[in-house]
């Protein structure tokens, strides 16, 4: 009812925001839950896929299946699997902050794979973020936690994966690749689940509840709002808050300090991707005619 009657802008800026706020708590719920990685990713995908279905069906859209929703699938499996496996193998602030290098990837995909020419800004920001990426992995030093990093990268690339195949589609494609991806994350990892015998405690379940209903499912339903109304530039900035909030829960209510090397090369990283988003935004509006913010 209070969207309905709000701005467009606002409505799409406060759902950003909620998705933000939403995402950044899986690196905490997923400590919160003592099972096997891949059975997390199952138990939370069938949940966050039967939330996002009654999304599609309350909008009237379309159940479709083609060869772009199976791409968006695949690479948002990927995502789920790998960032689920490298929140427990390294620390909370290290698996989000290296998936957070996903732009990076996307320009590297654009230079080699696309054959288009970058401009001095892009090209900056490669090595740079690479650098605040090495610093995480320094961080792991004597930690054990080098495995979780490699994964973590694995899990950006997967991203910046589910940016490509989702560009140039519309929603209805976009929301269905959404859902079949966290149908495929269950149908990888519930058999996980079944031979690995996992404590139904009142913590573990309640995490994957909270997992399934609200980590992923309600925040890519507030995703798919924002996207509508809110400009680009709004989504990206506000979903900064996902790097810079989720080791802040985890450690105070789970106590883990990701450690001096890695909240440098932390910084570095979210600071660049988002000058990159604010600068590459304003050549945007240069290039249109448009008067820079």
């Amino acid at each position: 009812m209070i969207f309905t009657i709000m701005k467009n802008t606002t409505k799409g800026t406060i759902a950003m925001l909620i998705t933000a706020l939403l995402w950044s708590t899986g690196g905490l719920l997923i400590k919160m839950v003592p099972w096997n990685p891949l059975a997390i990713t199952g138990a939370r995908g069938l949940l966050a896929a039967g939330v996002v279905f009654l999304y599609l069906r309350s909008k009237r859209m379309k159940l479709l299946v083609s060869g772009e929703t199976l791409k968006i699938a695949v690479c948002l499996a990927g995502v789920c699997a790998t960032f689920v496996t490298a929140n427990k193998l390294t620390t909370a602030a290290n698996a989000i902050v290296i998936q957070y290098c996903a732009p990076v990837y996307v320009l590297l995909y654009v230079a080699f794979v696309q054959k288009k020419k970058l401009r001095p800004l892009d090209i900056a920001v490669v090595p740079i973020t690479i650098f605040g990426v090495a610093l995480c992995f320094v961080g792991q030093i004597g930690r054990g936690g080098w495995t979780g990093d490699v994964i973590a990268v694995i899990s950006g690339m997967f991203f910046a994966g589910m940016f490509i195949a989702s560009e140039n589609v519309t929603e209805q494609t976009r929301v269905n690749g959404i859902m079949q991806g966290q149908l495929l994350t269950a149908l990888i990892g519930l058999p996980v689940l079944a031979f690995t015998h996992p404590a139904f405690t009142v913590q573990a379940v309640g995490g994957i509840l909270l997992l399934g209903v609200f980590q992923v499912g309600l925040a890519y339903v507030f995703y798919a709002v924002a996207l509508k109304n809110a400009p680009l530039l709004t989504c990206s900035l506000l979903a900064v808050l996902e790097p810079l909030l989720n080791p802040v829960w985890v450690f105070l209510f789970n106590g883990e300090n990701p450690g001096a090397w890695s909240l440098a090369g932390g910084v570095i990283v979210v600071f660049t991707i988002t000058l990159w988003y604010v600068r590459d935004a304003r050549s945007a509006n240069v290039a249109d005619g448009q008067k820079p913010a």
